[in-house]
Formats: structure tokens, sequence, C-alpha cells
């Protein structure tokens, strides 16, 4: 939840805990595994502040420089405090505040991705950084930089657009007795302050098409072509078109391995029944070309027919890219 939106429906909460000032370098993106719903990230997170949060009322300075971030594997997370003393500076105002810095490598969570227009998709990965003991009442961040250079970004498929970051809150609805005792309107829900480090790509259009559409639109073509041949080739069509739907489906196959379980048609899928419509509507040509010997009635309209949704079918790819889903 934002934290004006927070704040506007709960101002009771608006107390004066510690702020901390935020800050994230990025000095490594890379590996996004759309199959596991994951990326990679290597950088450092500087914070400093004027005054330190309490827990129940005591001051534990050993606290600070821990963060949680949207992890996959807690276990595999690689944590470092850069100095074991914090670091004291003292503005020109006379103001004194300390500083430190932790860096991080890990796996992170992408659940958010929305692979509807796979592959000419556009993803924002999200850093969620919560402090993992103090609430909102205690600690509040304070977001003052987030620097991600062009080249740390390494993630082939995809370019990088922009960067932004929101404060935000993380509200905890449960606990582990009574589920539906908790709730955020009568204050029994856990609160805890949000930094959100945004990330937005996008897939390479050029890449896409001649990785993805390319092949698929290259075999559906050549099935295509045999079309307008004569009576005397109705088995090459009947054998051409089984073999490029054979070829769809190892296509279609070798697609999805890289991506995860989805409950939704992705833009690749729209792709792929264009193609099998097409393959079908030949082998069906083709057929009955060879019925036709006998009767003597042939006049191709399955094919016509192929022809015709081969010429919409980028108008209808199109038109689904386009809609905001």
């Amino acid at each position: 939840m934002p934290a004006a939106e927070y704040y506007k429906n709960f101002p009771q909460n608006e107390k004066p805990p510690a702020v901390v000032e935020l800050g994230l370098y990025i000095d490594n993106l890379y590996n996004l595994d759309l199959k596991s719903m994951s990326f990679k990230a290597r950088g450092w997170l500087w914070y400093n502040w004027t005054k330190l949060p309490m827990i129940d009322g005591e001051i534990n300075s050993g606290q600070m420089g821990l963060f949680d971030l949207n992890f996959i594997d807690e276990t595999s997370v690689n944590q470092v405090i850069s100095s074991k003393q914090n670091i004291p500076y003292t503005s020109n105002s006379g103001v004194k505040s300390f500083e430190n810095d932790t860096s991080f490598d890990a796996t992170l969570s992408a659940s958010s991705l929305n692979l509807r227009k796979f592959p000419f998709d556009k993803q924002v990965l999200q850093i969620l950084v919560t402090d993992p003991v103090h609430t909102s009442q205690q600690l509040i961040y304070n977001i003052k930089q987030f620097r991600l250079p062009p080249s740390r970004f390494n993630m082939p498929a995809y370019k990088l657009n922009g960067i932004n970051f929101a404060e935000e809150f993380r509200i905890y609805t449960s606990n582990f007795e009574d589920e539906s005792n908790v709730s955020i309107d009568n204050g029994s829900a856990e609160v805890q302050s949000q930094a959100s480090f945004n990330i937005s790509i996008s897939r390479n259009t050029l890449t896409s098409l001649l990785e993805y559409v390319a092949p698929v639109v290259l075999v559906t073509f050549m099935t295509l072509s045999l079309v307008r041949l004569g009576k005397d080739y109705w088995e090459v069509k009947l054998q051409t078109a089984s073999a490029a739907i054979l070829s769809l489906i190892f296509l279609q196959n070798s697609f999805k391995q890289g991506l995860p379980t989805l409950s939704y048609l992705t833009c690749m899928d729209i792709i792929f029944l264009f193609a099998y419509l097409i393959c079908i509507l030949t082998f069906v040509d083709g057929f009955q070309l060879e019925l036709s010997k006998k009767e003597g009635k042939y006049n191709g309209l399955y094919g016509k027919l192929g022809i015709a949704i081969f010429a919409i079918a980028p108008f209808s790819i199109l038109a689904w890219l386009s809609f905001p889903l």
C-alpha cells in the first residue's frame, strides 16, 4: 500500500518514528528466469539516520543494516554490512547522523510478471526492501536515491526502459493463532515500512520476431504455398500439412519449456492457434482434393479460407497486443 494512502486511511498511526534515509545502487541485474519467475541482483543499500528506532522502548544499534527483500530462497542470500561500527557524520548545519551500507547478492522474486503479451511483453521488476524487526511506528524509510547504470543491466532479451521508486507500507494480516482476529482496521495487523524500487523493461521486438515468430510463420507459409497446386498433388498437401502440424507441436513445446505454467493465453499461444488452424485447413483442402477425383467437385474453399486467415492474423495479433491486459 502506498504511504500516502495508508496515512490517509489511518491518520492515528502517523506517529513520529525514526526516519531512515535509504538508497540503492545496483551493480548487476541479471539472469531473469521466466519459468521460476525470478531474477538476480547484486548491489548496495546505503542508509543514514539521526535517531535510532526503538523496540519495546530499547535501542539496539545492532539491528540496523539487516534487510528483508523479496527473496526466493533466504538460505542462499549473501548480505554483508560494510562497517561493524556505524559511521558518524555531522552536516554543515551541525546535525549529527550515522551512516552505513550493506551489500547483497541474491535471487529475487518476480511474482508480478505478466506474460499475456509474450514474446512482446513489458515487465516491471521490483526490489522490495523492508526491515525484519521494526514496525512502521518504530521506523519508516525515506528513499533518497536509486541508481542502475545501463551497463549494469544484463538481461540480453530485454532492454531497460527506466527506473523509479516508491515509499509503501507492507501489511501482515495473519498470525499463528487465529487469522480471523487480525485486521488492519482494529490495529492488530503488523505494518512495516517498505521501499519499492521498480525497474521497467521490455523485450526487444526484433529479437522476438526472429526467435519466436519467424519459425512459426515460415512453417505456416510453406504449408499454405501448396494450396494452389493441382489435383495431382493432393498427397503432397496431406503430407506437408501433417509434417507442419508436427513441427508446430515441437516448436510450441520448446517455447513452453522456458515459461511457467500459466492460467491464461499468451500472444504466442494466439500465434500458434492461427498457425494450427491454417495447417489444418490446408490438410482438409488436400483431403477434399483427393475426394474430388471421384466426384469431380473441388472448389478449394478450405485453402482459400486458410489464405484469408493468414492475411488477417497479423491484424488480430496487433489488436491483442494493443489491448490493455
